[in-house]
């Protein structure tokens, strides 16, 4: 990578970054609807009796048996949000990476 390279890669990753940093804020709330969906269902599944366990254990396993598409959403939305936060941070590495390379290049000039 060549001088002209690190000014042109160190001038695109601002806008690269803000727009990581908003896919994280879009994943972090589908997360969140997942998750209040997953919720509705079991309130759903309590309040009309469809759940019937004689105990906490046998109710939540009725749970997870009939709840597993949300759950999948839930873990799905989970696993999207790390994947846009792994990006984000290798954006944040590689921004700072090149900040130190431009630092060099000023020394030995």
């Amino acid at each position: 990578m060549d001088k002209q390279q690190i000014v042109e890669r160190l001038m695109s990753l601002p806008g690269e970054i803000a727009t990581a940093e908003e896919a994280v804020i879009a994943h972090n709330k589908a997360v969140q609807d997942a998750k209040s969906t997953l919720q509705a269902k079991e309130d759903e599944l309590l309040t009309t009796g469809f759940i019937d366990g004689k105990n906490e254990a046998t109710r939540a396993a009725q749970l997870r048996s009939f709840t597993g598409e949300q759950r999948e959403a839930v873990t799905q939305a989970e696993y999207r949000t790390i994947r846009i936060k792994n990006h984000l941070s290798f954006l944040y590495n590689e921004f700072k990476a090149l900040q130190v390379v431009v630092d060099l290049l000023k020394g030995a000039a």
